[in-house]
């Protein structure tokens, strides 16, 4: 899939085109284009085959960049990001991808102090050298330091949703392989950890030389770093980094034990193995010379005296001790998820009508699915004003009544939390909505103290029923708000209020470990993809995996439950 790989160059056509103060429509179309891209599920080459038009399909690309689409299928090249490049040092567009910063700041940046790459920009700013131009004072300087730390973070780790569909792909490719008999994504990928350094794969095979060979010139490969019989590292698109390790058939169960587990995790079963007189490596489990265990991972726990442990629970955080005890949790699966309760739709930011969500819901065997535009304080997204509400309601409405609410379009809403604690609607339009998330679209910097009585007061309203991405992080670009969680899930239990795991690829919020406690707080959850378009809805395999970190059940999972069970909780929460 070269879907990332053409976002990214619309994207860096946007930053070097709006650098030299190029047409700003123009400068949008590239954004949009690439966020399009970059959202799409479906392959661009595959789309690509029915030309042009076909392309002009897509959401956000006009007749003049499918035609770049193409060109760059067929050559490798976008014509005028070379020339673009040309003009604009290397170094200038990561500053520009520096959060706070943007194309204008960039140039003069440039132009004043030179700064032409990361390290002259943290010079620039730890010097002070910055306070000397236009526009800059000590807070922006500081909170600049922490933009450019979170930047270089994320440069050595990537969001899982930004990687796991392109490494998909690759097993796919992989596993085709005549010679290949088993292979699998292992690791932190595996895991569902919401970043990943780099993506290990495991493959099983009598002819480990020649599939490592075959796997360095699969499609998606960029550049081969290391080449051996019994392994393989490579680059793939987005340069990301990929360890392929190859093991016997009879091994494929002890290999993906130990490519998967985090490093706690390993050393604890190896202490265990231990101490039974056995050795566990990734060829098997071993009494001596004599493999007694390793074709799969059941039979390898089951040497150790402990049920299989699922991947997302190898951290060595007690599951361990509760596998010996059989007595781990029933985790909620992607399969028992019933609907989707954040979702918008085209009366704001979303980019399709009610019937297409329906249909949407109706191909994903959904029993529900919760419309959730936003209020009017974000005005970007386009919220929806409170006095087209009722005229929103009433459409979603007419398509349940046209599908005989199979699936049924739960008419809710994702409301700002304003700075003071109060709602961007009235009680009189909430108490309309069947489903009122509330969410933080602004002012993340406030203290610790402000922000959680702002969180307090707004869950205290009686018609609120979930808080939405409650840590209003996007990983990589914006840090977490500072909140007293224990305050906030203490009062939320006393509500019976819920919290979300949104699992939109860059929030995965709550994250896990909030998560966790969250749940140690006997907190209700939601799991939600917030979607604004189709392909979007896919990103509820990356909720599941977060709640199954957090050790979630599905009893614990609001969307766990049949449509009218689902409505009684809401209308309950109404009625105390």
């Amino acid at each position: 899939m070269k879907n990332a790989e053409i976002a990214r160059i619309f994207e860096e056509i946007a930053d070097m085109s709006e650098f030299l103060g190029d047409n700003p429509f123009r400068v949008r179309a590239y954004r949009n284009a690439a966020r399009a891209l970059f959202d799409l599920e479906d392959p661009i080459e595959e789309i690509a085959r029915g030309g042009v038009e076909a392309l002009e399909q897509i959401p956000g690309i006009g007749h003049e960049l499918a035609v770049k689409i193409l060109d760059y299928l067929k050559t490798g090249r976008v014509k005028k990001h070379e020339e673009l490049k040309a003009k604009v040092p290397e170094g200038v567009l990561a500053v520009m991808r520096v959060p706070g910063v943007g194309p204008k700041t960039a140039k003069l940046l440039y132009e004043k102090l030179g700064v032409d790459s990361l390290p002259a920009f943290r010079k620039a700013l730890e010097s002070g050298a910055v306070l000397k131009l236009p526009g800059f004072g000590e807070k922006k300087r500081a909170r600049l330091l922490k933009s450019l730390e979170l930047v270089e973070a994320a440069s050595k780790r990537w969001p899982l949703g930004a990687v796991l569909y392109e490494a998909r792909e690759l097993l796919r490719l992989l596993r085709e392989l005549p010679e290949v008999e088993a292979a699998e994504i292992a690791g932190s990928a595996r895991r569902y950890k919401e970043t990943v350094g780099d993506l290990d794969f495991l493959a099983a095979t009598r002819e480990g030389a020649k599939v490592a060979e075959a796997f360095t010139k699969l499609a998606p490969v960029k550049a081969v770093y290391a080449l051996g019989p019994g392994k393989a590292t490579v680059f793939i698109s987005p340069g990301i980094q990929v360890d392929l390790k190859i093991v016997p058939p009879e091994s494929f169960g002890a290999g993906l034990q130990y490519f998967t587990g985090s490093k706690a995790h390993d050393i604890h079963l190896r202490k265990i193995a231990q101490q039974m007189g056995l050795k566990l490596n990734e060829y098997g489990v071993w009494r001596g010379d004599e493999r007694i265990a390793g074709a799969s991972e059941e039979e390898v726990y089951a040497a150790l005296g402990m049920d299989w442990i699922p991947p997302p629970m190898r951290e060595d955080l007690g599951e361990i001790e509760l596998a010996k005890k059989h007595a781990l949790p029933h985790l909620v699966r992607l399969e028992e998820i019933r609907g989707d309760l954040q979702v918008h739709s085209k009366w704001s930011d979303g980019k399709h009508t009610l019937e297409e969500l329906a249909r949407f819901a109706a191909e994903l065997g959904y029993e529900y699915l919760a419309v959730t535009d936003h209020s009017p304080a974000v005005r970007v997204a386009g919220g929806v004003p409170p006095e087209k509400m009722k005229e929103r309601i009433a459409a979603i409405r007419r398509v349940n009544e046209k599908t005989g609410g199979r699936p049924y379009l739960i008419a809710g809403a994702e409301v700002d939390i304003l700075p003071d604690g109060r709602l961007d609607y009235p009680d009189e339009v909430l108490k309309e909505l069947e489903l009122v998330l509330v969410s933080i679209h602004s002012r993340f910097s406030m203290d610790e103290e402000a922000m959680t009585r702002r969180i307090l007061r707004a869950i205290e309203n009686p018609f609120v029923h979930v808080l939405a991405h409650p840590t209003a992080r996007l990983i990589g670009k914006r840090a977490p708000v500072k909140a007293d969680w224990e305050r906030i899930f203490t009062r939320m239990k006393a509500l019976g209020k819920a919290v979300e795991i949104d699992g939109y690829y860059d929030r995965m919020d709550l994250p896990d470990v909030l998560a966790r406690r969250a749940r140690e707080y006997g907190l209700l959850f939601t799991l939600s993809t917030d979607a604004h378009q189709k392909d979007h809805l896919r990103f509820m395999e990356l909720a599941v995996g977060n709640a199954q970190r957090a050790w979630l059940g599905p009893e614990q999972v609001l969307n766990t439950r049949p449509l009218g069970e689902l409505l009684d909780w809401l209308r309950g929460i109404r009625t105390g």
